[in-house]
């Protein structure tokens, strides 16, 4: 089934929701900025989106920026690519970063400030073996899922855990689809960040307490195979555990977004800042290194 899978791309833009209330307004306006979203690796090719960020009296909505001039350099300051616009504020290269190499990037449009970010692709972190089984709580049936792997000395690491289910759909005609999402993880190791709440999409945590040793953490997720092999239409094609090794940048923006997202919707929750590493606008421009391994 591998040959019928279609990658999703799905762009973080965070904007913040709060309760409005009419106060006039006496300040110095705000000039709008320039948003940079890019989460890059190893494997892809480079893919930025622009936009434009709000002043604070602005009561439009936020919009692509499709003239910008969007440049990759490198730690000498060398061009590495100049990245074309391709639709939608999307800008794409022909080349892919590689793992240990620091980046910058260089985003300006006219009547906006130029913006500046750099950050690096960390290397991969191997995992040397996964274990699952099954557990019950109550009528809810789980898989347990126990990942080990060696974590580099003397080096402070930040990682993230996902896991991806595909599934395929095939109606009666015999057209077939394909559907990719993140499973909901229950974690309660403490390692996490976001351990002891709630399913979450995705497991954060760093090395502070095992720099340099050999790690097993434990996560479980609902028993999807069960699930869906009663379900004659639908087939599972994968269950693929990614470990990500990230870098400070990537985990900062990730963990606020987490709260961020947490918090939306709630009138009694206090204002979230998303992360950004954007010098003169807003974003997030930071690289992660994944490992890949499939349970199913």
């Amino acid at each position: 089934m591998r040959q019928i899978r279609i990658v999703f791309f799905i762009l973080l833009v965070t904007t913040i929701n709060s309760c409005e209330k009419v106060i006039p307004f006496t300040g110095e306006v705000t000039q709008p900025k320039i948003v940079v979203n890019s989460l890059f690796q190893y494997d892809k090719f480079w893919e930025v989106h622009v936009s434009s960020s709000l002043s604070v009296i602005d009561t439009g909505t936020l919009s692509n920026l499709e003239n910008a001039s969007v440049l990759i350099l490198d730690n000498q300051n060398n061009l590495v690519e100049v990245l074309s616009h391709d639709s939608l504020g999307f800008y794409k290269g022909t080349t892919m970063p590689q793992a240990g190499q620091q980046y910058s990037i260089e985003v300006s449009a006219p009547s906006y400030a130029s913006v500046f970010a750099e950050d690096q692709l960390p290397d991969s972190i191997n995992i040397s073996n996964v274990d699952t089984s099954s557990s019950s709580i109550g009528d809810n049936e789980r898989m347990d899922i126990s990942i080990t792997f060696i974590d580099p000395i003397n080096f402070r690491n930040f990682y993230r855990i996902e896991i991806e289910v595909g599934l395929v759909y095939e109606d009666d005609f015999g057209t077939m689809e394909y559907f990719e999402f993140p499973a909901s993880m229950i974690l309660e190791d403490p390692v996490f960040e976001n351990y002891g709440g709630g399913p979450v999409e995705q497991g954060l945590f760093t090395d502070n307490s095992f720099d340099g040793e050999e790690k097993t953490i434990e996560i479980q997720i609902d028993n999807i195979i069960k699930e869906f092999d009663k379900v004659d239409e639908l087939e599972i094609d994968h269950i693929t555990l990614l470990l990500y090794n990230i870098t400070e940048p990537t985990y900062l923006f990730s963990k606020s977004y987490q709260v961020y997202q947490s918090a939306t919707g709630n009138p009694f929750a206090q204002p979230v800042q998303v992360y950004s590493n954007v010098i003169n606008g807003f974003g997030i421009f930071a690289g992660a290194q994944v490992n890949t391994y499939d349970i199913y």
